[in-house]
């Protein structure tokens, strides 16, 4: 071998090994940078505040992100392998194992609030599931979010509880009585039973107020509510009308002799003195009645009516109850015209 053969064949070897060396750096390089891509992806997937989940077809959990391993108190590691079964009560596994199976069937996104528990804390949860393929593997696996409502649910609770409850004393509001109740008082299948609206106000309450101070005139109110609450039956709805108005609604009436016996038995109950500030004195209600369907195929005509039933009884020296009839409201007309003049 001469020279020149030599040095060609020392120059082709260590030509080989830059190559080699290159090879590995860049080798290196892309392991580090799949590294840092898989490392980016888990920190995003586990900086999200909503639960992550990856199931096979079987209902297995393959993956679960950090707040998703948070709620369920324990490490990845616990979770995969594992199905709702495993964690959840029996009936909410049920059901959402029934959620799985419909979203592997249509193999669309389908999103849910379910209510549910972690650690044995009921939990209202919005949820989202998918199918999701992997060109590598081919294998289909279902991808599910799920995020927290809980606290937006009770803020909707307490915002519709004080749209529909009177803050004095804690009884549904006027608003309650003419939006919720008419739907469910007065559907289909409901009509054909008798029904009774009892309307109540206070007899010299504006005196009482004025005199004694509308703080005064406000622990009566809550008094007032109290004895009410005590006379009415449990399937019976009694809420704040407004002012000094209390209202009553019998949704099952047996016969006109019912709504009789509770307004004698509102009458009795308040003539027992009540202790404001020390002071002791009685109030009187005036009450008046109307029945459906006799006076009202709906609740603002049976509320119309019972109104004017109430002023009837207070035109009659008040602390009494009547039963609304037709000549009443032609009276209230008589009584209008004669303004009007």
């Amino acid at each position: 071998m001469n020279i020149n053969s030599q040095n060609t064949d020392e120059n082709e070897v260590e030509k080989l090994r830059r190559r080699v060396k290159d090879l590995e750096e860049r080798e290196e390089k892309l392991i580090k940078s799949l590294r840092m891509n898989k490392s980016l992806h888990s920190k995003i997937l586990d900086a999200l505040p909503i639960n992550i989940f990856l199931e096979d077809p079987e209902g297995r959990t393959i993956f679960a992100n950090q707040q998703a391993c948070n709620a369920h108190g324990v490490g990845m590691e616990k979770l995969v392998g594992k199905t709702v079964f495993d964690f959840f009560p029996k009936t909410i596994a049920v059901r959402q194992r029934e959620i799985d199976l419909e979203v592997w069937e249509k193999r669309i996104i389908q999103t849910n609030e379910v209510a549910t528990e972690f650690q044995g804390e009921k939990v209202h949860m919005l949820t989202g599931k998918t199918i999701i393929h992997l060109e590598e593997s081919n294998q289909d696996y279902l991808l599910g979010f799920g995020l927290d409502i809980t606290d937006l649910k009770n803020a909707e609770e307490k915002i519709s509880h004080m749209a529909y409850h009177d803050a004095l004393t804690g009884l549904p509001n006027r608003w309650f009585i003419k939006t919720c109740l008419k739907n469910c008082l007065f559907s289909p299948d409901e009509k054909h039973m008798m029904k009774g609206v009892l309307l109540l106000d206070l007899d010299h309450f504006k005196v009482i107020n004025d005199s004694l101070g509308h703080e005064a005139g406000d622990q009566l109110l809550q008094a007032v509510a109290n004895r009410l609450r005590g006379v009415i039956h449990t399937d019976n709805v009694l809420a704040r009308f407004g002012g000094d108005e209390f209202i009553i609604l019998m949704p099952e009436v047996i016969s006109e002799d019912e709504p009789f016996e509770v307004s004698k038995e509102i009458v009795k109950v308040m003539k027992e003195p009540f202790a404001i500030y020390g002071q002791k004195f009685t109030i009187s209600p005036s009450i008046g009645i109307s029945l459906h369907p006799n006076h009202g195929e709906d609740m603002e005509e049976l509320i119309k009516n019972a109104d004017l039933a109430m002023y009837h009884s207070k035109e009659k020296g008040r602390n009494c109850y009547s039963l609304y009839t037709p000549l009443m409201r032609e009276k209230a007309i008589l009584r209008m015209n004669m303004l009007v003049k």
